[in-house]
């Protein structure tokens, strides 16, 4: 099931929501459960650091907190969540652009200063994602997350070329048509990558099946699109054991 928090500040507000959507989750039939209603944003962070999967949000935009208002507190859950639904509920309609300013893609708004509208947004928000979800099946594309700066990238695996380290914890991310650099550990990477990625080299990890040619002659193995990596005798070794030509 789809885990859903709902954060408002408001007890009125929040236990209306989650009396709503409870309904909507059972007429519907919908694959989703709520597992946290609550106005501390800590209490949700907290909760959703010991989960894992992808969730639905619904947060109060107008939060008064020391810390959080509803963007921020978005931002920080896309740091562990970063494909999950965001639903902001809110009273002011001007504050809808701050998304753009928080680097946020919100599913929708929904305007609780208009309770007869509520349901109904709500219905089409749950059904919506429903559908979202129900086209993708466990052999769906995964992909690979990446953090640069402020923003987090969604890297398709299958477009991931190979990963090479140029220094103290900076790795460039290479596919065709880009490269990314973040910070990060390789061996770290290579834990979190599937079998499909070898380490030939201490400064190169690729994925095997994106090679186009390996020179043994000069250790260099050459990527789809002409990029060119350095292979060490032991990733030498690993191609050979994988009957790699």
């Amino acid at each position: 099931m789809v885990p859903i928090y709902i954060c408002d500040d408001i007890k009125e507000t929040r236990d209306y929501l989650g009396k709503l959507i409870s309904n909507l989750i059972m007429i519907n039939d919908l694959d989703m459960e709520i597992v946290l209603v609550t106005g501390d944003p800590n209490e949700l962070i907290t909760h959703r650091e010991s989960h894992t999967k992808r969730a639905i949000y619904f947060l109060d935009v107008d939060l008064k907190h020391e810390k959080y208002n509803g963007f921020t507190l978005a931002k920080e859950i896309r740091n562990s969540d970063t494909r999950g639904f965001l639903i902001f509920v809110t009273t002011h309609e001007e504050l809808m652009a701050d998304t753009f300013k928080y680097r946020l893609e919100a599913l929708n708004y929904l305007y609780k200063d208009v309770p007869d509208k509520l349901n109904p947004q709500l219905k089409e928000c749950l059904l919506e994602i429903q559908h979202l979800l129900s086209r993708e099946t466990p052999s769906s594309q995964s992909y690979f997350t990446v953090k640069v700066a402020d923003s987090v990238y969604q890297i398709p695996m299958e477009d991931l070329l190979f990963l090479e380290t140029i220094g103290d914890h900076r790795v460039i991310l290479h596919t065709e048509t880009r490269q990314l650099e973040f910070r990060g550990e390789m061996k770290k990477i290579q834990q979190e990558l599937s079998e499909d990625f070898v380490k030939i080299h201490r400064s190169y990890l690729v994925q095997k099946r994106k090679i186009s040619q390996i020179n043994y002659s000069d250790n260099t193995v050459v990527m789809k699109g002409g990029s060119v990596c350095l292979m060490s005798r032991a990733g030498r070794k690993l191609l050979k054991k994988d009957q790699l030509p």
